[in-house]
């Protein structure tokens, strides 16, 4: 008579638990390593939201000079720091704060206008706590 075995053996199932715990070492590496897949998103929401700020304040130096040519075609004066404040806060919500003579914040940013000429160049950075 044969005998036939059924069924795994012990040596099976200690390497099929090697290659599971290796596989989640794997898996949660790259989900919460410096360059994880969780960081990555973190850095790159970081990154859409200061890019977001300053395309809004970017919208409102443009609509504050069609604004001025709207209200005046012939006024060729710079613009200022306010008139952009009043239209960033007309256009979007939430609304702009801490007005300085060089920008405002927004959001946890801040904004700053530099002008040249009658040219406004924005830059924003995370506000220092």
């Amino acid at each position: 008579m044969l005998k036939t075995n059924k069924g795994i053996t012990l040596i099976a199932l200690v390497i099929t638990i090697i290659v599971l715990l290796i596989l989640a070492g794997v898996s949660i590496a790259m989900l919460t390593g410096q360059n994880g897949i969780l960081t990555q998103a973190t850095t790159a929401s970081e990154k859409t939201s200061l890019a977001e700020v300053k395309e809004k304040a970017e919208m409102a130096v443009s609509a504050a000079y069609a604004a001025q040519l709207a209200a005046d075609p012939t006024d060729d004066s710079a613009l200022t720091v306010d008139e952009v404040f009043a239209q960033y806060n007309t256009d979007n919500d939430p609304d702009a704060t801490n007005k300085t003579a060089t920008g405002f914040d927004v959001e946890g940013y801040t904004v700053t206008l530099t002008q040249s000429d009658k040219v406004f160049t924005v830059s924003v950075a995370e506000k220092n706590s």
